[in-house]
């Protein structure tokens, strides 16, 4: 069984090296997104925390479910498990977005810069200068390794299939209701404090892929000074961890006005701080790979 788990794990990361995101309408997660907006679409006026709560228990346990029955023998279910792995993480389009937005800002196209990063960023772009669009981009790479990479994969080490594919639709659904303002103030509750609980242990053990890839792309021992110093300065519990991490692995300042500023003793970023932190994530994400692909071998692990 631990020698299926490994080969749909390897399967699952050759899907993303070489495809990338599948096509929007044969996409786990854009299917995760359909079934939550109909809880929203009927979501009442009153009572609504317990609805929410309603919502995530029936969303998340439905996915395990059918997760369950996903998982099949030979190589057609090997292929199947795989691909729905693959869905519930990514690491090509988020290093391929990146560094399209670093070109677009070497060539001076600030336009078109702040259209794209509304997708990638939850802030306000219209205003943002080259710097601040840089930081945006830094910032997200960072976020995203946690909640795009090392979540879900940890998730998969600890419970398989399910275990992935349960923590992006938790994820999804913060993503979609989690916000701290109407009409999603209670509706989302359960969903964001759900969140913050499933990534609250990748989040603190991502400082520890992060300081050794930055030994080959950055500066890994104020890496560990920044996180230590500021990864507290972010309204999430969870985000300021890997943040924190980069801004010191790269020396630049990372803020988000208004919110937070990690780093405060760094000059912005530049431009070409974009690539050496795609270079950064990409050893971590190797790393997280390898470690799980070998955590998954020893026996008492259910991988």
């Amino acid at each position: 069984m631990m020698e299926f788990w490994s080969k749909v794990l390897l399967l699952a990361v050759l899907l993303d090296i070489v495809f990338g995101e599948m096509p929007a309408r044969f996409h786990p997660v854009v299917w995760m997104g359909k079934l939550i907006s109909l809880f929203m679409g009927a979501a009442p006026c009153r009572h609504r925390k317990l609805y929410g709560l309603c919502m995530v228990i029936f969303c998340v346990g439905i996915t395990v479910l059918l997760a369950s029955l996903l998982i099949g023998p030979g190589i057609l279910g090997l292929v199947i498990t795989a691909y729905f792995l693959k869905s519930s993480f990514s690491i090509r389009m988020l290093l391929i977005s990146a560094i399209g937005i670093q070109k677009d800002l070497d060539a001076g196209m600030i336009e078109k810069v702040r259209r794209d990063l509304k997708i990638f960023v939850g802030r306000d772009t219209s205003e943002l200068n080259s710097h601040q669009s840089a930081s945006a981009v830094i910032e997200s790479l960072a976020e995203s390794f946690v909640d795009g990479v090392l979540s879900p994969l940890f998730y998969f080490l600890l419970f398989g299939l399910p275990g992935a594919l349960a923590y992006r639709m938790i994820n999804t659904l913060d993503s979609m209701v989690g916000y701290k303002k109407e009409p999603f103030l209670e509706l989302g509750y359960a969903a964001a404090k759900l969140d913050d609980l499933v990534n609250w242990i990748p989040a603190r053990i991502s400082i520890m892929f992060l300081f050794i890839a930055s030994i080959f792309s950055g500066r890994p021992f104020d890496s560990l000074r920044t996180c230590i110093r500021d990864h507290n300065k972010t309204a999430s519990p969870n985000s300021g961890w890997a943040m924190a991490a980069v801004s010191g692995a790269m020396n630049v300042r990372l803020e988000k006005a208004g919110y937070h500023v990690l780093g405060t003793k760094y000059p912005p970023p530049e431009t070409s701080q974009i690539r050496k932190t795609v270079f950064m994530i990409s050893y971590s994400s190797l790393l997280v790979i390898g470690v799980i692909f070998f955590i998954g071998k020893i026996p008492l692990v259910p991988f």
